[in-house]
């Protein structure tokens, strides 16, 4: 049965082919002639009219936007409203989804997405994370009828399965880090004392990144932070003795940031991570993970019989049982001494 004028047609290709359909309708004439476009091919002549009823209803959604086309007109937008930290974040997670970039936005099917979560080798903080990007991409691309459903609504991540291995630095570790402050190799020293100053002020990996020079006050010496992921952890806290040094000598009052990259800029999470893992090789530490730094500082300050008001305001929490459940570990000395106290 033949389309009325206007609104598209449907046909048979001749020979044998397994999508033999065509659907097409005209967008337009030039020198008084139609401007035909395909819509598709389909193996049925009821599927080609299905398809080219949905186009009449709908051109946006054969419009042939990629993902790419889409997830820059987006990005436009959701960049704008975002910090450069946060920005800079999004960029670096944004790369992990290029694969998709040539392909139709409306045709990126559900096992595809699913594969792609499955095999992607990440921690699941950062599965998430992507897939929220990916949901606010194919929401956007829904409110504009780029597609007809959100499938990443329907990924799944698998179980948060945390298995996570505290290790404190000993202090035959932290004497190697000491050791290495006069170190000729230029990346070794600026790690060792980024390290020590981790070890030793309990802060957390953002806040020390993000330190501001303003921000250190070294006639009272005192760290202020001022900004923290929670209101308890915007604090004050001491220089000790022992690091005050590392202050002085590494301070350039000319840069807004405290620990510097040769950009002089402050660094992104990854790539201190990176940096901080090469040290840990080329000085044999072992494995830790930057966050054993602040597990450190707690456990010292425990071990040392630290009062838990003190410990809680230096950490950063809002109550003493927090940091001693997760950040406090007694090494296998400090309890020989406790279990020796017995008569």
């Amino acid at each position: 049965m033949k389309n009325e004028n206007g609104s598209g047609s449907v046909y048979k290709q001749k020979g044998k082919r397994r999508k033999c359909w065509i659907a097409r309708v005209t967008i337009g004439f030039v020198d008084g002639k139609q401007k035909r476009k395909i819509i598709g091919t389909y193996e049925t002549r009821k599927e080609a009219q299905a398809e080219l009823l949905g186009y009449l209803n709908n051109p946006t959604l054969y419009s042939g936007k990629t993902f790419k086309d889409v997830r820059d007109l987006w990005y436009q937008g959701y960049s704008k409203n975002i910090s450069n930290v946060t920005l800079k974040t999004l960029n670096a997670q944004l790369k992990k989804l290029d694969e998709f970039d040539d392909i139709k936005i409306k045709e990126i099917k559900l096992h595809s997405l699913q594969k792609f979560f499955d095999n992607i080798e990440a921690s699941y903080g950062t599965k998430s994370y992507i897939k929220s990007i990916l949901n606010m991409i194919f929401e956007f691309a829904l409110k504009n009828e780029f597609i007809e459903t959100n499938r990443v609504k329907f990924i799944e991540l698998g179980k948060n399965e945390k298995i996570i291995e505290r290790k404190i630095f000993t202090s035959e570790e932290i004497k190697i880090l000491f050791n290495n402050l006069d170190s000729d190799n230029k990346f070794v020293k600026k790690m060792t004392y980024g390290t020590l100053i981790l070890i030793y002020t309990g802060l957390r990996i953002g806040e020390f990144i993000n330190l501001k020079t303003k921000d250190i006050n070294l006639e009272k010496n005192v760290i202020y932070i001022t900004k923290s992921k929670t209101s308890a952890g915007v604090r004050k806290i001491p220089i000790s003795d022992k690091i005050l040094s590392l202050f002085k000598d590494n301070i350039d009052n000319s840069k807004e940031y405290f620990f510097f990259n040769k950009k002089g800029n402050n660094y992104l999470y990854y790539n201190f991570l990176t940096q901080f893992n090469k040290m840990l090789e080329l000085l044999n530490l072992g494995k830790h993970t930057i966050h054993d730094t602040r597990h450190t500082f707690a456990t010292m300050l425990n071990n040392a019989n630290a009062n838990s008001t003190s410990i809680v305001k230096l950490i950063g929490h809002s109550d003493f049982k927090t940091t001693e459940e997760i950040y406090t570990h007694k090494d296998i000395e400090e309890l020989r001494k406790a279990v020796n106290l017995l008569n």
